[in-house]
């Protein structure tokens, strides 16, 4: 890089500068767990979930047999880790089973999110969209570096880590603008395993989208400085979980738009 791009990169030490400045200590646990986050952002999150801990045998059973598919999440992990699914389970062994093998550990037990036409892209994990927020010190939200994130294959979850595609999305219009950014270091016009063409592909409720992580925002002032993860259904946006420890990697290096730190650091 020249010197004039290293002064405006967002590194590793700036980010962690942002995260001190930006968010309280004291309040991170209400994006760190996904219970408190459920709870605190009960207006975003339209699936049904139960977490282990807090329910009895008879709540646990009830919940399983109340849906076809649930998504199983141990809040001791991330990136995706540990998550896996379960689909139709109807008797009472399977649930007893299912019930002691999550009762060693804290688990949420989720309603699989059924998504949008527009958000299929011939995987089966829900596909998300990764998107940023820096609530100013006037109270408006910055809104950036929006991202397409596509599982591929069989895999449950669309994370990058896991070897998931992400595509960079022009935050007005909301289309994809480029290849995909993976871990298999190749740039896919058309997402892995299939004929969709994903430069100029429009993602579907964009404006639901950009509207919901604003007002999100501005339910947490004590951490101003979110990553989000929104899903996509036919009836709008479902929040998944928000993140107030910011993946610097794919904010400052994957896709178009770079020079974060100089455009973040007008707002710290």
């Amino acid at each position: 890089m020249s010197s004039f791009e290293r002064k405006r990169s967002l590194t590793y030490p700036r980010i962690c500068k942002i995260f001190k400045k930006c968010n309280d200590p004291k309040y991170i646990h209400l994006l760190e767990s996904k219970r408190d986050f459920n709870l605190h952002f009960s207006k975003f999150v339209k699936r049904d979930w139960l977490y282990n801990r807090e329910a009895s045998y008879d709540e646990f059973r009830e919940f399983v047999f109340g849906h076809d598919s649930i998504i199983v999440k141990p809040l001791e992990l991330c990136e995706g880790h540990g998550i896996f699914r379960v689909d139709n389970v109807r008797t009472e062994a399977a649930v007893k089973e299912l019930y002691n093998r999550l009762n060693d550990a804290p688990y949420m037990l989720e309603e699989c999110i059924v998504p949008d036409k527009g958000m299929e892209f011939g995987n089966k994990s829900v596909n998300t969209i990764k998107i940023d927020t820096l609530l100013k010190k006037d109270g408006e939200v910055f809104v950036f570096k929006p991202a397409l994130r596509v599982g591929v294959g069989d895999a449950v979850v669309d994370n990058y880590g896991s070897g998931g595609c992400v595509y960079d999305v022009d935050l007005e219009l909301g289309i994809v603008m480029c290849p995909s950014f993976s871990k298999d270091n190749k740039q896919h016009r058309k997402h892995p395993g299939t004929d969709i063409t994903m430069i100029g592909y429009q993602i579907p409720h964009w404006q639901e989208v950009i509207n919901s992580v604003t007002e999100a925002a501005k339910m947490l002032p004590q951490c101003r400085f979110i990553g989000w993860d929104v899903a996509i259904t036919p009836d709008g946006i479902d929040l998944i979980e928000g993140n107030h420890n910011l993946d610097y990697e794919l904010m400052e290096f994957q896709g178009i738009h770079r020079g974060w730190w100089h455009e973040l650091n007008k707002y710290i």
